[in-house]
Protein backbone atom coordinates (compact mmCIF):
# COMPACT_ATOMS: atom_id res chain seq x y z
CA UNK A 1 0.00 0.00 0.00
CA UNK A 2 1.35 3.47 -0.29
CA UNK A 3 -0.03 5.89 2.54
CA UNK A 4 0.24 9.78 3.29
CA UNK A 5 0.05 12.09 5.81
CA UNK A 6 -0.25 15.96 5.86
CA UNK A 7 1.33 18.58 8.85
CA UNK A 8 0.84 21.93 9.01
CA UNK A 9 3.37 23.79 10.75
CA UNK A 10 3.21 26.86 13.56
CA UNK A 11 5.92 28.83 15.20
CA UNK A 12 5.34 29.62 18.90
CA UNK A 13 7.12 32.49 20.96
CA UNK A 14 10.69 31.92 22.08
CA UNK A 15 14.04 34.24 23.16
CA UNK A 16 16.37 31.48 21.46
CA UNK A 17 19.08 32.37 18.96
CA UNK A 18 17.45 29.04 16.83
CA UNK A 19 14.39 28.47 18.06
CA UNK A 20 11.90 26.58 15.72
CA UNK A 21 12.90 22.95 14.49
CA UNK A 22 10.03 20.81 12.77
CA UNK A 23 11.47 17.66 11.61
CA UNK A 24 9.04 15.09 10.30
CA UNK A 25 8.85 11.66 8.95
CA UNK A 26 8.56 8.02 9.95
CA UNK A 27 10.30 5.44 12.60
CA UNK A 28 9.91 2.01 13.93
CA UNK A 29 7.66 1.47 17.23
CA UNK A 30 11.48 0.72 19.27
CA UNK A 31 13.10 4.15 17.92
CA UNK A 32 13.14 7.15 20.29
CA UNK A 33 12.05 10.16 20.39
CA UNK A 34 15.22 11.56 18.27
CA UNK A 35 13.79 11.38 14.85
CA UNK A 36 16.17 10.84 12.15
CA UNK A 37 19.25 10.25 14.64
CA UNK A 38 19.32 6.80 14.44
CA UNK A 39 18.90 3.32 12.56
CA UNK A 40 15.05 2.74 11.29
CA UNK A 41 14.43 6.62 11.92
CA UNK A 42 13.74 8.34 8.71
CA UNK A 43 13.36 12.33 9.06
CA UNK A 44 13.31 15.52 7.26
CA UNK A 45 13.63 18.94 8.56
CA UNK A 46 12.98 22.56 8.01
CA UNK A 47 16.36 23.28 7.17
CA UNK A 48 16.24 21.47 4.39
CA UNK A 49 18.09 18.81 5.40
CA UNK A 50 17.21 14.67 5.94
CA UNK A 51 18.67 12.59 8.09
CA UNK A 52 18.66 8.83 9.49
CA UNK A 53 21.17 7.72 11.76
CA UNK A 54 22.62 11.04 12.55
CA UNK A 55 23.71 11.30 8.62
CA UNK A 56 22.10 14.71 7.84
CA UNK A 57 22.36 15.41 3.89
CA UNK A 58 20.52 18.33 1.68
CA UNK A 59 16.97 17.01 0.56
CA UNK A 60 14.22 19.03 -1.26
CA UNK A 61 13.57 22.72 0.46
CA UNK A 62 13.23 23.98 3.81
CA UNK A 63 10.26 24.96 4.87
CA UNK A 64 8.25 27.12 7.87
CA UNK A 65 5.59 28.30 9.19
CA UNK A 66 2.15 28.07 7.48
CA UNK A 67 3.95 25.30 5.18
CA UNK A 68 2.23 21.81 4.92
CA UNK A 69 4.30 18.98 4.33
CA UNK A 70 3.39 15.66 2.93
CA UNK A 71 4.80 12.25 3.67
CA UNK A 72 4.91 9.43 1.77
CA UNK A 73 5.74 6.35 1.98
CA UNK A 74 5.43 3.67 -0.72
CA UNK A 75 5.15 -0.27 0.03
CA UNK A 76 4.86 -1.33 -3.83
CA UNK A 77 8.32 -0.73 -5.25
CA UNK A 78 9.52 -4.20 -5.68
CA UNK A 79 11.92 -5.53 -2.86
CA UNK A 80 12.47 -1.68 -1.42
CA UNK A 81 10.19 0.73 0.42
CA UNK A 82 10.40 4.16 -1.08
CA UNK A 83 9.97 7.44 1.59
CA UNK A 84 9.21 10.68 -0.02
CA UNK A 85 7.55 14.58 1.55
CA UNK A 86 5.88 17.28 -0.47
CA UNK A 87 6.09 20.67 0.34
CA UNK A 88 2.42 22.44 -0.09
CA UNK A 89 1.61 20.36 -2.83
CA UNK A 90 4.91 20.10 -4.92
CA UNK A 91 6.95 16.32 -4.85
CA UNK A 92 10.34 17.13 -3.49
CA UNK A 93 11.98 13.39 -4.98
CA UNK A 94 12.42 10.10 -3.36
CA UNK A 95 13.84 10.53 0.54
CA UNK A 96 15.11 7.35 1.10
CA UNK A 97 14.96 3.18 -0.24
CA UNK A 98 15.07 0.92 2.24
CA UNK A 99 15.27 -3.14 1.25
CA UNK A 100 12.32 -4.51 2.85
CA UNK A 101 14.16 -7.71 4.33
CA UNK A 102 16.06 -5.09 6.62
CA UNK A 103 12.32 -3.89 8.40
CA UNK A 104 12.01 -7.58 8.97
CA UNK A 105 8.45 -7.00 8.63
CA UNK A 106 8.21 -4.19 11.39
CA UNK A 107 5.68 -1.04 10.94
CA UNK A 108 6.63 1.74 10.17
CA UNK A 109 5.18 4.65 12.02
CA UNK A 110 4.43 8.99 11.61
CA UNK A 111 6.73 10.49 13.43
CA UNK A 112 7.47 14.53 14.36
CA UNK A 113 9.91 15.83 16.53
CA UNK A 114 9.32 19.77 17.26
CA UNK A 115 10.53 22.43 19.23
CA UNK A 116 8.70 25.72 19.99
CA UNK A 117 6.23 24.84 17.45
CA UNK A 118 2.65 23.90 16.85
CA UNK A 119 1.81 21.13 14.45
CA UNK A 120 -1.73 20.32 13.42
CA UNK A 121 -1.68 16.63 11.58
CA UNK A 122 -4.06 15.85 8.79
CA UNK A 123 -4.17 11.26 8.65
CA UNK A 124 -7.60 11.67 6.63
CA UNK A 125 -10.08 12.75 9.23
CA UNK A 126 -10.25 16.23 7.44
CA UNK A 127 -13.19 16.55 4.79
CA UNK A 128 -10.46 18.55 2.90
CA UNK A 129 -7.11 18.13 2.16
CA UNK A 130 -4.34 20.65 2.23
CA UNK A 131 -3.41 19.92 -0.88
CA UNK A 132 -4.02 17.20 -3.63
CA UNK A 133 -3.01 13.78 -2.91
CA UNK A 134 -0.86 11.76 -5.25
CA UNK A 135 -2.51 9.26 -7.55
CA UNK A 136 -2.31 5.41 -5.79
CA UNK A 137 -1.79 6.89 -2.56
CA UNK A 138 -4.14 6.38 0.71
CA UNK A 139 -4.39 8.59 4.12
CA UNK A 140 -3.74 6.42 7.20
CA UNK A 141 -6.88 6.47 8.62
CA UNK A 142 -8.01 5.11 5.15
CA UNK A 143 -6.53 2.24 5.70
CA UNK A 144 -8.42 -1.03 7.16
CA UNK A 145 -7.73 -2.01 10.64
CA UNK A 146 -7.00 -4.98 9.80
CA UNK A 147 -3.78 -3.46 7.64
CA UNK A 148 -2.72 -1.45 10.21
CA UNK A 149 -0.24 -2.10 13.54
CA UNK A 150 -1.04 -0.85 16.77
CA UNK A 151 2.38 1.07 18.04
CA UNK A 152 3.59 -0.40 21.98
CA UNK A 153 0.66 0.18 24.63
CA UNK A 154 1.62 1.97 28.00
CA UNK A 155 0.46 1.11 31.40
CA UNK A 156 -3.13 1.11 32.23
CA UNK A 157 -3.02 2.71 35.38
CA UNK A 158 -0.67 4.54 37.64
CA UNK A 159 -0.93 1.12 39.48
CA UNK A 160 0.85 -0.82 36.86
CA UNK A 161 4.00 1.93 36.19
CA UNK A 162 7.39 1.56 37.35
CA UNK A 163 9.82 4.05 38.77
CA UNK A 164 13.12 2.56 39.10
CA UNK A 165 15.59 5.01 40.89
CA UNK A 166 19.55 4.84 40.36
CA UNK A 167 21.69 4.92 43.72
CA UNK A 168 25.15 5.50 43.57
CA UNK A 169 28.63 7.35 42.93
CA UNK A 170 29.07 9.37 40.28
CA UNK A 171 30.22 8.00 37.11
CA UNK A 172 29.69 4.58 39.41
CA UNK A 173 27.62 3.27 35.62
CA UNK A 174 24.76 4.14 37.07
CA UNK A 175 23.50 6.27 32.92
CA UNK A 176 24.94 2.81 31.43
CA UNK A 177 22.94 0.46 33.06
CA UNK A 178 19.73 2.44 32.73
CA UNK A 179 20.57 2.76 29.08
CA UNK A 180 20.98 -1.01 28.52
CA UNK A 181 17.88 -1.62 30.81
CA UNK A 182 16.03 -0.14 29.00
CA UNK A 183 16.94 -1.06 25.59
CA UNK A 184 16.80 -4.99 27.13
CA UNK A 185 13.31 -4.33 27.65
CA UNK A 186 11.39 -2.40 25.03
CA UNK A 187 8.21 -3.06 25.63
CA UNK A 188 8.25 -0.91 29.12
CA UNK A 189 8.73 2.24 27.02
CA UNK A 190 11.23 3.81 29.56
CA UNK A 191 11.87 7.22 30.04
CA UNK A 192 14.87 7.88 31.39
CA UNK A 193 15.04 11.00 33.34
CA UNK A 194 18.42 13.02 33.82
CA UNK A 195 20.59 15.78 33.16
CA UNK A 196 22.47 13.37 30.72
CA UNK A 197 19.94 12.12 29.12
CA UNK A 198 18.58 15.30 28.49
CA UNK A 199 21.69 16.21 27.64
CA UNK A 200 22.31 13.84 24.73
CA UNK A 201 18.85 15.26 23.34
CA UNK A 202 20.27 18.55 22.96
CA UNK A 203 21.45 18.12 19.51
CA UNK A 204 22.02 20.60 17.07
CA UNK A 205 22.45 18.69 13.04
CA UNK A 206 22.61 15.55 15.53
CA UNK A 207 25.98 16.71 16.78
CA UNK A 208 26.29 17.50 20.74
CA UNK A 209 25.83 20.82 22.06
CA UNK A 210 28.64 19.93 24.79
CA UNK A 211 31.00 20.20 21.59
CA UNK A 212 30.73 23.92 21.21
CA UNK A 213 29.82 24.92 24.55
CA UNK A 214 33.51 25.58 25.71
CA UNK A 215 33.54 27.81 28.64
CA UNK A 216 29.74 28.14 29.14
CA UNK A 217 29.40 24.05 30.73
CA UNK A 218 27.24 25.62 33.57
CA UNK A 219 25.09 27.19 30.98
CA UNK A 220 24.80 23.80 29.48
CA UNK A 221 24.00 22.17 33.14
CA UNK A 222 21.88 24.92 33.92
CA UNK A 223 19.34 24.69 31.20
CA UNK A 224 19.22 21.02 31.68
CA UNK A 225 18.39 20.84 35.37
CA UNK A 226 15.62 23.31 34.58
CA UNK A 227 14.22 20.31 31.88
CA UNK A 228 14.92 18.20 34.47
CA UNK A 229 12.26 20.16 36.74
CA UNK A 230 10.09 20.46 34.66
CA UNK A 231 10.04 17.08 33.47
CA UNK A 232 9.83 15.65 36.87
CA UNK A 233 6.44 17.60 36.99
CA UNK A 234 4.96 16.52 33.67
CA UNK A 235 5.61 12.51 34.60
CA UNK A 236 3.90 12.76 38.10
CA UNK A 237 1.01 13.11 35.47
CA UNK A 238 1.38 10.82 32.75
CA UNK A 239 1.06 6.96 32.91
CA UNK A 240 4.40 5.41 32.04
CA UNK A 241 7.17 3.72 33.27
CA UNK A 242 10.58 5.80 34.39
CA UNK A 243 14.00 5.36 35.53
CA UNK A 244 14.92 8.44 37.61
CA UNK A 245 18.89 8.44 36.61
CA UNK A 246 20.12 11.74 39.00
CA UNK A 247 22.55 11.68 41.01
Amino acid sequence: SQVNEEISVKHLPSTEPDPHVVRVGWSLDSCSTQLGEEPFSYGYGGTGKKSTNCKFENYGETFAENDVIACLVDFECGEEVEMSFMKNGKWLGVAYRVRKELLGGRALFPHVLVKNCAIEFNFGQREDTYFSVPPGFTFIQHLPVAERVRGTLGPKSKAECEILMMVGLPAAGKTTWAVKHAAANPSKKYNILGTNAIMDKMRVMGLRRQRNYAGRWDVLIQQATQCLNRLIQIAARKKRNYILDQV
